[in-house]
Order: C-alpha cells, then sequence, then structure tokens
C-alpha cells in the first residue's frame, strides 16, 4: 500500500523565514558593529586632532608676539641710525641686536594628525565633509606659514649669520640674552662665555649693510605677520570650533 505524504509547506514556510531573519540579523550586528567601531575610531581621530590644534592655537600667539618683538628691536635700531638724538647704550644695542638674531622655525608648525588625515589619505575616517575641507585648507594655511619661517631661517642661516659674524663680537651680543623676544617672563639661559663688552656695537649702526639686512628682516616677519598668521587663525577657529562640534564639548 502506497502512503502519500503531505509536505509541511507551512513548517518549512516559516523556518525558511526564520533563516532568512537570523541572516538578515546578523548582518544587522555586523554592519551595527563596524558602524560603532568606524564612529569610535572616528572620535579618537577627532580628539587626537582637537588636543594637537588647541596647541597650535597656543604657539600661534606666542609666535605672533616673537616676531612682533623683533620687529620692534629692528625698528628701533633703524630709528637710532637715522635720528641722532635718540641715543642708545651700548648695552641696549647689544640687547637689540641680541633680539633680530631670533630666528623662526618651520618645525614648530608640524602636526602629525594632520599630516596622517591629510596627506596620509585617510580623510576617509570623517564623516563631516565640510570638516574635511576645512582640515584640508588648513594644511594649505599651515603649508605658508612654514614656507615663511623658512625664507626667515634661509635668511638668518645665509645673510644675517656671515655679516655678523664678520662685523660684530658675538660672544658680547649673546651675554645680553636672558629670555626670548617679547616674552620677559620665560628666561632663557646663555652659556657664559666670558665676554669682557669691549666691542662698540654703536658704530655698527651706521653701517648701510646692517640697516639694510634689518629692513629686509623686519620684511620676512611682516610676512609672516600679514600674510601667513591670517589665514592659519581663522583655519584653525573654524576646525576647533567644527571639532568640538562633533565632539560634543
Amino acid at each position: 500500500m502506497k502512503i502519500e505524504k503531505s509536505i509541511p509547506w507551512q513548517r518549512i514556510g516559516v523556518e525558511g523565514i526564520v533563516i532568512v531573519a537570523s541572516i538578515l540579523f546578523a548582518f544587522a550586528i555586523d554592519a551595527w558593529w563596524n558602524d560603532r567601531q568606524q564612529h569610535e575610531s572616528e572620535q579618537v581621530v577627532l580628539q587626537t586632532l582637537l588636543d594637537d590644534l588647541r596647541v597650535k592655537q597656543v604657539l600661534l600667539a606666542d609666535m605672533s608676539s616673537f616676531s612682533e618683538a623683533i620687529i620692534e628691536s629692528a625698528e628701533t635700531l633703524i630709528r637710532a641710525a637715522s635720528n641722532k638724538d635718540q641715543m642708545l647704550s651700548e648695552d641696549a644695542i647689544d640687547h637689540l641686536i641680541g633680539d633680530t638674531w631670533w630666528v623662526n622655525t618651520p618645525a614648530l608648525w608640524d602636526s602629525a594628525p594632520l599630516s596622517q588625515l591629510v596627506v596620509g589619505g585617510n580623510l576617509a575616517l570623517i564623516s563631516n565633509v565640510e570638516l574635511v575641507q576645512e582640515l584640508a585648507a588648513l594644511q594649505v594655511a599651515i603649508g605658508r606659514v612654514k614656507y615663511h619661517y623658512r625664507n626667515d631661517g634661509d635668511f638668518h642661516d645665509d645673510v644675517m649669520t656671515p655679516f655678523m659674524i664678520s662685523n660684530s663680537n658675538m660672544a658680547q651680543i649673546n651675554a645680553t640674552v636672558s629670555h626670548r623676544p617679547g616674552q620677559p617672563e620665560n628666561a632663557f639661559a646663555v652659556r657664559d662665555l666670558g665676554s669682557n663688552r669691549g666691542y662698540r656695537h654703536s658704530e655698527l649702526l651706521a653701517n648701510i649693510e646692517f640697516q639694510n639686512i634689518l629692513v629686509a628682516k623686519i620684511e620676512r616677519l611682516s610676512d609672516i605677520l600679514d600674510i601667513g598668521h591670517p589665514d592659519v587663525e581663522v583655519g584653525l577657529e573654524k576646525v576647533i570650533e567644527m571639532l568640538e562640534v562633533e565632539l560634543d564639548e
């Protein structure tokens, strides 16, 4: 006798639905986990970047006052050279020349987090398109600042240093340095080279080449303050504000 078995289509259908739902649920869990990991990674990147850019914001103010103080010292020397009524002591002249001897360092603007994102091609880690655009613009602005800093450094090494070596007592000038220009609250220790301070640098003020060197120094520092720093200042403010919103700070 042939026994016909009925196929339990309803049970098979339910089991199929359960299996498909389980697979879809597993995919959803996996996608959720990946999104969560990506979000957490993005948050770490943004926080690291924010911390670094806040330091750069303090650096910008510091380097602006630094450059302004050097310009002020150079201008004082130029005015003293052209105005015989503006008498400066030898110690004051040595100190002012010492201020103009300082130089900007491009490496101060190196930003590992920003470079890793922009130059390293990792901007895809950030989901906010507007923030990505502002970060790229900030990287360009910082590059310009570093260019102007390098100009100042090259001028210092190639022009100013050879002239000062040939025409001044560097040990005597060095002995007057007690702090970075514009920052009297931050003492700067200088090695005592035993100078007897017998060299009269007031005579150097009449040297037209020295005056031209001071003018060229002022021009390079003015490029930093008038061309380089403003774009960085605006860029830092924008990016930091956007990062704080992204991180809910």
